[in-house]
């Protein structure tokens, strides 16, 4: 069977790149690790298989850094783990782990690859379960402004209340009410927003290091010694520590005496399926907790500054 060339592989390596524009949430380093794991299944070697991808890259984006830095000689892991983003260092550990341990390169980056998709996935329904809180933060926060243009459309003059002597008052105690509801607020979103990570990591990181042959032992020393290595803050040392889900796997596979991989999968989709979970019941709890600001600041805030001084304005004071 005649061989597929290099420029046959490139030719549809552009499909992916309009692909990754369309998803702004889209991880780089998923889609480069799709492609690496498509061009070497193709024969392509690894160092060549960057080269391609980085070449239909903007130079400025990290894809196009990566491929410079592999072209300047920089080996491809510590090219990888020097770009910004945590999802990278994730990636060269992958990468290191399978040349270390003599593992298939391509089914890793496939295997990373997947997982970094469900990041995509986490952070779009992360998106949409927050939306309705800030929209409700929003529209209440916008009522003392409403209030104020619905008493000048029913013909009561707000204005000379709010310049007048008791204008200054209503209009600090209402403004700070306003600011600490909504600062208070926001604060609730960012709790729930936390910082980005895949649970499952150090599952899979292992798989992919047992995918050489290693004992389980020496292949997960290997494994944390390469994520300290490579600074990758998504993989926490917790991971491999006694009472572990991944050290449990490890203990009931080899009591068992069944094959570890399949079990250290399975593993990983079940920490990332309770993560999941979590982020819904936190979503959830946001829906309910947003409404202690509103009530306390914000609402208050609305009575001061939109309903008060249209009362006042009612009864002539000035």
């Amino acid at each position: 069977m005649e061989a597929r060339p290099v420029e046959w592989l490139r030719a549809r390596l552009p499909r992916l790149a309009a692909a990754t524009t369309a998803a702004e949430q889209r991880s780089e380093a998923a889609v480069v690790a799709e492609r690496t794991a498509a061009l070497l299944r193709g024969g392509v070697p690894a160092a060549r298989a960057i080269a391609l991808i980085s070449a239909d890259a903007p130079p400025a984006s990290e894809v196009g850094i990566v491929g410079g830095r592999v072209a300047d000689g920089v080996p491809v892991p510590s090219a990888l783990a020097a770009a910004a983003e945590p999802e990278w260092r994730v990636l060269a550990v992958a990468w290191r782990l399978a040349e270390v341990c003599g593992a298939p390169l391509a089914p890793a980056l496939q295997r990373i690859a997947e997982s970094l998709r469900e990041l995509d996935r986490m952070r779009e329904r992360r998106s949409v379960l927050l939306a309705g809180p800030r929209a409700t933060v929003r529209m209440v926060a916008a009522l003392p402004i409403l209030a104020l243009l619905l008493g000048l459309l029913l013909g009561f003059d707000p204005v000379p209340v709010l310049v007048g002597p008791a204008g200054a008052v209503i209009a600090a105690v209402g403004a700070g009410l306003l600011g600490v509801g909504v600062q208070w607020s926001r604060l609730l979103q960012r709790r729930a927003a936390r910082e980005d990570a895949i649970a499952g990591l150090p599952s899979e990181l292992l798989w992919v290091a047992l995918g050489g042959g290693a004992p389980p032992a020496v292949a997960m020393r290997i494994v944390v010694d390469h994520v300290d290595a490579f600074g990758a803050e998504w993989v926490p040392f917790v991971g491999f520590c006694s009472g572990s889900p991944l050290l449990a796997t490890v203990a009931a596979a080899e009591s068992a005496g069944v094959p570890m991989r399949p079990l250290l999968l399975e593993q990983a989709v079940a920490e990332r399926v309770a993560a999941a979970a979590r982020l819904e019941r936190e979503a959830e709890r946001l829906g309910v907790r947003v409404l202690l600001p509103l009530g306390v600041c914000v609402l208050p805030s609305f009575i001061v500054l939109g309903v008060l001084p249209v009362v006042l304005s009612m009864f002539g004071a000035a």
